[in-house]
């Protein structure tokens, strides 16, 4: 027997704000904080691990001579300005540096994705970041994607295609969620059009029920097959400007190849701007025969499978 999801309403980035959050009280947890914040800002003192956890500057002492005992080498006290401060010798004893993970919580700490009562990034310098219209998933819409892909249920949908005027009302079979790079979407199986197609769940209007689906997943190939896609530095980039598009995109031997599914090919292509080569761009598809054999393909694919919307 299928039951239906709650009927939960999606709530706003201040309700969410407003709900307290505990912090993880462990001490091994306070290390990684004091390490993080010697790693990043180069120094830190006692009063910041109690305002973070909140705990005594007692309790915070105890925590540095701790860090003290495990790696004595990586800071030592400056008695001027009151803090401890990373040492020429630090070495990382409980975290493995990530430029990438750090650069990623500054940009959500300044787009507001990430609270600043989760992130251990205490002095920021200077920054901004361009952000994308955000397309907020309904939870009333999404739960019943979700039970649907855990039970293997199909829903009575009504959607509102970029190609059709006025929303339809259609039965569909989700299997998997996909992100494209900039928004969400469903690939399932449409009984109104009897293929897999893509549908952008914030363009679902309405779930009015579910049922049992005997739809398989495995039957949707272009889901289930992966492709390699190679890139390389574009030819007419001067040697200097190929080996810096080389370190860019962390390329081994001047190539990167990703493994996509084959759905996905046209998004990823998008993205990069490597459908038609121009002179100007960084990268380009490595094996322009495969290239040109992969999509043609995935265009007759999107004709057939993929729900064809305009990418807004």
């Amino acid at each position: 027997m299928l039951h239906d999801a709650p009927q939960i309403e999606t709530r706003s980035d201040a309700d969410l704000e407003a709900v307290p959050r505990p912090r993880p009280w462990g001490q091994d947890r306070r290390l990684e904080f004091i390490e993080f914040r010697l790693l990043w800002d180069g120094k830190i003192n006692r009063g910041e691990v109690a305002e973070y956890f909140n705990i005594s500057v007692q309790q915070a002492s105890l925590d540095f001579a701790k860090y003290l005992d495990l790696a004595k080498q990586n800071m030592e006290y400056d008695r001027h300005e009151k803090v401890y401060r990373a040492t020429a010798q630090f070495k990382p004893l409980f975290l493995a540096p990530d430029t990438q993970t750090y650069l990623n919580e500054i940009q959500g700490l300044a787009a507001g994705t990430i609270s600043r009562s989760v992130s251990f990034v205490g002095t920021r310098p200077p920054c901004d970041v361009v952000t994308l219209p955000v397309r907020r998933v309904r939870t009333e819409l999404l739960l019943p994607i979700l039970w649907a892909i855990r039970d293997g249920s199909e829903v009575d949908a009504t959607y509102q295609s970029m190609r059709s005027p006025e929303p339809t009302r259609q039965w569909i079979a989700p299997h998997s969620l996909a992100f494209d790079g900039s928004r969400w979407h469903t690939r399932a199986w449409c009984h109104g059009t009897s293929r897999f197609r893509d549908f952008v769940l914030t363009r679902l209007q309405k779930i009015h029920g579910r049922r049992i689906s005997h739809v398989n997943p495995q039957d949707d190939a272009d889901w289930q097959t992966f492709v390699v896609i190679d890139i390389e530095p574009n030819p007419n980039l001067t040697p200097s400007q190929r080996q810096s598009v080389v370190d860019d995109f962390g390329m081994q031997d001047g190539r990167l190849s990703k493994t996509i599914r084959r759905s996905l090919v046209s998004y990823f292509v998008r993205h990069l701007r490597i459908e038609s080569p121009q002179e100007s761009q960084p990268i380009v598809w490595a094996n322009r025969a495969k290239f040109k054999e992969l999509m043609d393909a995935n265009d007759r694919s999107q004709a057939q499978i993929l729900e064809g919307e305009r990418h807004v």
